[in-house]
């Protein structure tokens, strides 16, 4: 539950808690995270840390993550580590959400899939991902695959917060969204482990 009496990023986040209900065992930041962060990534967000936490999202089916979690992986990835990019969200199945700092006045909210290995813009500031896109119900069926998803919870049980559902054989390696191939681990472990799979193959 949030903690009472926060203005949490003025409403912004009202439409993704009741679209994704919290976990009852999120971790709230210490103030030495928010400190470090403050200057990184918009107030409304660092709010909305105070107000819920860290954890799982919708059962699982997102993840609101502490940043650092992931920062080895994202910058394996993104091939640089450069803190005006920080992931914010990972989904279920592992790919992830990040926020970018392009100027002092302008942002996004990207998406990095880990499956197909490919990167898209999700909107132009952190208020339209909260209350348009990541709420759109027929794009996060779509996106956080909805469906299998809940296949998953059925074959493999609910996700602990540092695991995500992961596909055997990997999907750039030809496998298939079937949940009899999905096994669950360590988000950033994957990450990286899908990484370099791709790498050996020439991808």
């Amino acid at each position: 539950m949030p903690d009472a009496g926060k203005n949490v990023g003025a409403g912004i986040f009202d439409k993704f808690i009741t679209m994704y209900k919290p976990s009852e065992d999120l971790i709230k930041p210490t103030q030495q995270m928010l400190d470090w962060y403050q200057d990184k990534l918009p107030a409304e967000l660092l709010q909305f840390w105070q107000a819920y936490g860290f954890g799982n999202y919708g059962n699982g089916l997102i993840k609101v993550v502490e940043p650092s979690g992931y920062m080895d992986s994202f910058y394996a990835w993104t091939a640089k580590r450069d803190y005006s990019k920080l992931p914010i969200l990972v989904s279920a199945f592992g790919d992830t959400f990040y926020y970018r700092k392009l100027t002092p006045d302008d942002e996004d909210v990207s998406l990095l899939d880990i499956h197909y290995r490919k990167i898209d813009v999700c909107e132009y500031s952190l208020k339209g991902f909260f209350e348009k896109y990541i709420v759109n119900e027929e794009l996060a069926a779509v996106l956080l695959k909805k469906e299998l998803f809940e296949q998953a919870i059925t074959k493999l049980g609910v996700l602990k917060p540092e695991e995500i559902y992961y596909f055997q054989p990997a999907l750039i390696l030809g496998g298939s969204q079937d949940p009899k191939y999905l096994s669950k681990g360590s988000g950033s472990v994957h990450q990286m482990v899908l990484l370099q799979l791709g790498q050996q193959q020439g991808l």
